[in-house]
């Protein structure tokens, strides 16, 4: 049998956007807005801007300007004026999607420790390690 760690890789992807998805349909969110909406809480005391969306989720500037279109037409974000640049537009969060705020990140605690449940200590830091390494090698 012939190794294939990038099937293996894509597999488990699709596997952990199924689960996303299933849960944020619930919010009428796809799993990349629940995403966003995990990604700008973690940092609601910084300004963010698209730029930042780009680099965490590794996403072409026209993927997270449409993205972000989206989730503004569904009241989930807006942006405003930066306080400390007024040429740039930093991408806060609205009342209602801060009203999905715990939800969401629950799901993805009890998603990791899901995750972390059925691997050893040892195992999960070399995962981590490993997609770390990963993702840096075979970036852009």
């Amino acid at each position: 049998m012939t190794e294939n760690i990038g099937r293996q890789l894509k597999i488990a992807s699709t596997q952990l956007t199924k689960q996303f998805d299933k849960f944020a349909i619930q919010y009428d969110l796809t799993s990349m807005q629940m995403s966003v909406i995990d990604f700008l809480t973690l940092f609601k005391d910084q300004e963010m801007f698209q730029k930042d969306i780009e680099r965490e989720f590794n996403i072409r500037r026209s993927t997270a300007s449409t993205l972000l279109k989206r989730m503004e037409d569904k009241g989930l974000v807006r942006r405003v004026e930066s306080n400390k640049d007024a040429r740039q537009k930093q991408v806060i969060l609205t009342d209602l999607a801060v009203q999905y705020e715990d939800d969401i990140q629950k799901f993805m605690v009890e998603t990791q420790q899901q995750i972390h449940s059925f691997l050893s200590d040892e195992e999960y830091a070399a995962l981590e390690s490993s997609l770390d390494k990963i993702i840096k090698h075979m970036g852009d």
